[in-house]
């Protein structure tokens, strides 16, 4: 009897211990960091506004405890990465530059998905003769560093012949670039569609727009968690993951186009200037998530900027970091294959 009763409590023992566990697989919040382009209440403009907005991520927790609390970021990269290191975030969408800078200072992330594309633009001063990225030679430009439009731009300037050399670069954020341009105190900038406005104003004159230079002339970047909640929360790794890729299969139809630039339209943009930024962009391929031969050719092109711009100092370990498993789970169960077929180093369609 004793050895029986003895059981009986062990086996209860067991079960109120076992019992934290099987909560953990519902985890309470899960947080998640964008870049925030807006001048005043920031909110996204690329795939993970999208989810935001249109509840795919949220949908996938639907009778669950789970509440998911997104933040945007007005310091961009750097600030998200910040964020991490204090352990305030679960999952992030950010560029290649500063994620890769993260990654390789000890940020325990896990590259799950791609974000897609940044179209990138320079501006100049009306008042200057400045019509290509060549004309920038002994000017001025305004950008911020250690972010994906530091890469675009000197990827622009190498592809013009320059180098960096060239120009006198001069570190500015978003909004301090605008004034900057208007007191003519630089002589061009480079940045997102924020820029794009000053044209109207006849402030700046836009000259240069990457999504012209082909597949690989936009900016790039990737949706990633912490290695800490991959691990506890697999599950949900891979619901949130689920809606990532929805998000990207509604933006890929076009019908949804005006609708995504409305919401992307909460950032502080106007809606004609979003629509301007994206005039000949095929928004499935902008925003494809895979983790496919051209993701990997562009991150390696950004771990070789970051280590050429003495930004990283560690190597950086490419296939260790990314695991391809959770966006093709994702693409495999909703039957998306052919919407995003495997693209070559390139850009080329494989298939």
């Amino acid at each position: 009897m004793r050895r029986l009763i003895s059981s009986l409590i062990l086996a209860a023992t067991v079960a109120v211990t076992a019992a934290p566990s099987r909560a953990e697989d519902a985890p309470q919040t899960i947080r998640f960091g964008d870049v925030g382009f807006g001048f005043g209440t920031p909110f996204g403009v690329g795939l993970l506004a999208i989810a935001d907005a249109k509840g795919f991520i949220a949908e996938e927790f639907d009778g669950t405890p789970t509440k998911l609390q997104f933040t945007y970021f007005t310091g961009t990269g750097p600030a998200i990465n910040e964020a991490l290191s204090n352990k305030q975030l679960d999952f992030a969408s950010y560029g290649a530059v500063p994620n890769i800078i993260g990654k390789a200072n000890g940020l325990d992330t896990v590259i799950l998905a791609s974000y897609g594309g940044t179209t990138v633009f320079g501006a100049a001063r009306p008042d200057l003769t400045i019509k290509s990225v060549s004309d920038l030679k002994g000017r001025k430009v305004a950008i911020q560093k250690a972010t994906i439009i530091h890469w675009a731009f000197i990827s622009a300037l190498k592809n013009a012949g320059l180098s960096e050399k060239d120009v006198t670069i001069v570190d500015l954020k978003n909004a301090d670039q605008l004034a900057a341009l208007a007191a003519k105190s630089v002589d061009a900038a480079f940045g997102a569609d924020f820029l794009l406005p000053l044209e109207e104003k006849g402030v700046a004159k836009v000259f240069y727009k990457s999504s012209e230079q082909g597949a690989a002339g936009d900016g790039f970047g990737a949706f990633l968690t912490t290695d800490t909640f991959r691990k506890a929360y697999p599950e949900a790794t891979q619901k949130v993951v689920n809606g990532f890729v929805k998000a990207a299969q509604w933006l890929a139809d076009e019908k949804n186009r005006e609708e995504a630039y409305q919401i992307w339209s909460r950032a502080g943009t106007p809606i004609e200037v979003i629509r301007k930024a994206n005039v000949g962009s095929q928004l499935r391929d902008k925003y494809n998530p895979r983790l496919d031969a051209f993701f990997t050719a562009r991150y390696r092109s950004g771990i070789a900027f970051d280590a050429e711009q003495k930004l990283i100092r560690r190597e950086v370990d490419l296939d260790a970091w990314v695991d391809r498993s959770y966006v093709e789970n994702a693409v495999s169960s909703l039957k998306l294959r052919a919407l995003w077929p495997d693209r070559g180093a390139n850009g080329t369609l494989q298939n």
